[in-house]
């Protein structure tokens, strides 16, 4: 008796991801590789697919029925040709037709979306925010990115996307982003955003670092009682605070998730980031939400992906 499967991927920043789901959507097997330092994406692409196709085959082989794919990408997808348009860590996907690709070589219909949206989508299903009819997710980590669902499913204002909270400018003339822009959420509070934002105070202040501080060591220090370090902290949740009170003001969820290595890998980091939150939301909207650490961890995106490709068939 054959049993139905979906088969899930993910492309990040440092990790290729290939999984497979049962007929309701949850993760039953994960396999990860790391992207080369040099790849592109025609290759990483390639390696994802062989990946996929060897647990396609092993699950057939134990009575598995595959029905469809669903792709998380991290960067820019445009919904209306459903193909890759920007992503700022790996070149050439802008290149690939990933969805007809994937149809032509495994003969499944499939589905991409924007890592964030997908993650939104697995915790509101499987995660910290089921049984809400909405979440906003924030995953703050290399980057700084959001998604909204509502009533288990994504909710897609534009063909590019929404729910870019990383790209909210907090600091008009704070350190450049990778947007282009200056001062955004990204530039300063994503694991590579603190390092610069502990540059950018010291600078302001006259006292230039001698070397540049990872997040995982102003972390530490803070947690030491270092004052340099607290500064940065502190002031890390305060501009975190003012977009995730922004988000509930302007989305008014039920719950907000913040996932990402940042965000819900430092347990007092969060808890101060919500201490600051709460008091920029409006007072209707105080009582009526809850800022909560990700449950899913670093299957999230691919545990969205396989929901997203059982929805495209259900």
């Amino acid at each position: 008796m054959s049993a139905t499967r979906y088969l899930a991927f993910e492309t990040g920043g440092t990790k290729l991801v290939a999984a497979v789901a049962n007929a309701e959507g949850r993760l039953i097997e994960t396999r990860r590789i790391l992207r080369g330092k040099d790849d592109r994406a025609k290759r990483s692409f390639a390696r994802l697919c062989d990946l996929g196709a060897e647990l396609r085959t092993e699950h057939e082989a134990r009575g598995g029925r595959f029905a469809a794919i669903g792709f998380g990408f991290g960067g820019v997808v445009r919904r209306s040709t459903r193909d890759p348009f920007l992503c700022l860590h790996e070149e050439g996907w802008d290149e690939l037709e990933v969805v007809q690709t994937l149809e032509e070589r495994f003969g499944l219909p499939a589905a991409i979306e924007n890592d964030c949206k997908l993650a939104a989508l697995a915790e509101a299903c499987f995660g910290a925010g089921r049984g809400a009819r909405t979440i906003f997710y924030m995953t703050v980590g290399t980057g700084i990115g959001g998604g909204i669902v509502r009533d288990g499913r994504i909710v897609a204002f534009s063909d590019s996307g929404e729910a870019e909270i990383g790209h909210i400018v907090v600091e008009p003339d704070g350190p450049p982003c990778c947007c282009g822009g200056r001062g955004c959420v990204e530039s300063l509070c994503s694991g590579p955003g603190i390092a610069q934002l502990g540059t950018w105070l010291a600078e302001r202040e006259g006292r230039p670092l001698e070397s540049t501080v990872s997040s995982k060591r102003y972390m530490e220090l803070w947690q030491k009682g270092d004052d340099f370090a607290t500064r940065v902290i502190e002031q890390a949740a305060e501009y975190l605070a003012t977009a995730a009170a922004a988000a509930v003001n302007l989305i008014a969820p039920e719950v907000f998730v913040v996932g990402g290595g940042v965000g819900a890998g430092n347990p007092p980091f969060l808890k101060l980031i919500d201490e600051k939150t709460r008091p920029r939301v409006a007072p209707y909207f105080r009582e009526h939400y809850r800022l909560v650490r990700s449950e899913l961890d670093e299957n999230v995106v691919a545990q969205g992906a396989a929901i997203l490709a059982r929805q495209s068939v259900s």
